[in-house]
């Protein structure tokens, strides 16, 4: 888990939009996300076995601290209320996500100073690849 210390910055994303569209993302998100006017930071810590994800968008900004394998109820960027559970498997961290009906699994994998993450939800997949800043 050491590996997803520190602080990245997306710097680009494949197929974002698509997936917005089907979780019902609003349109004025998605054309910022679209511009590449939406380029989420993401500050990820350990402290024992506590983890925390700060994620920035813009004037937006959410914290998650969790230990891995509990659920628990947390909020989306838009305010959805959720509950969400961290596993790692292997080398990756798996965020999974889910209210009524809906599921989104994000997983996270580190390859030198790149992480990408994998989103999928809806039927749809994305990726949003960081660089370590």
């Amino acid at each position: 888990m050491s590996q997803f210390i520190g602080k990245w910055k997306a710097v680009g994303n494949e197929n974002l939009d698509e997936l917005f569209k089907a979780c019902g993302v609003d349109e004025e998100m998605r054309s910022k996300a679209k511009e590449g006017l939406i380029q989420p930071i993401q500050e990820i810590n350990i402290k024992g076995d506590e983890y925390s994800i700060k994620t920035t968008v813009g004037h937006l900004s959410t914290e998650v601290c969790f230990k891995l394998g509990v659920t628990f109820p947390s909020s989306s960027m838009d305010g959805k209320k959720i509950m969400v559970t961290y596993n790692m498997n292997g080398d990756t961290l798996e965020e999974v996500q889910k209210y009524g009906d809906y599921e989104a699994v994000i997983s996270r994998k580190v390859t030198g100073d790149e992480l990408v993450s994998t989103i999928t939800g809806q039927g749809k997949t994305a990726t949003i690849c960081y660089k370590r800043i």
